[in-house]
């Protein structure tokens, strides 16, 4: 083994116990939020679990598995969706919050209950 196939798997290791730990403070995110925030980040443990999925399945795309290489594209399709979704749904939440969209006072009406 080369030192640079060392360190890739190192390096793959790395990131797939961040992204394992993201999953895990996504989860207690998801777990104490409501309305808006909480579609936020439900969108954004998507794009993590898509991302963790991919990573871990990229590790096996050997040559001639391409229906390995078929779902790494799928899982790297959902990670950019979720993560889409995740941003516009915390920026309108944001503008509300700043009164952008819709009328302030019904604003923070809503953020009270």
């Amino acid at each position: 083994m080369t030192n640079f196939q060392i360190i890739e798997i190192a390096a793959n290791s790395l990131i797939i116990a961040l992204s394992l730990a993201a999953v895990i403070f996504t989860f207690g995110v998801v777990w104490r939020t409501e309305k808006e925030l909480d579609i936020s980040y439900k969108f954004f443990l998507g794009a993590i679990l898509s991302f963790t999925a991919f990573e871990i399945l990229e590790m096996f795309a050997f040559e001639g598995r391409t229906a390995v290489a078929a779902l790494v594209l799928t899982f790297r399709f959902l990670f950019a969706a979720f993560f889409l979704a995740g941003i516009f749904t915390a920026r309108d939440l944001l503008r509300k919050m700043d009164g952008e969209k819709g009328e302030p006072e019904e604003n923070i009406k809503s953020f009270e209950n």
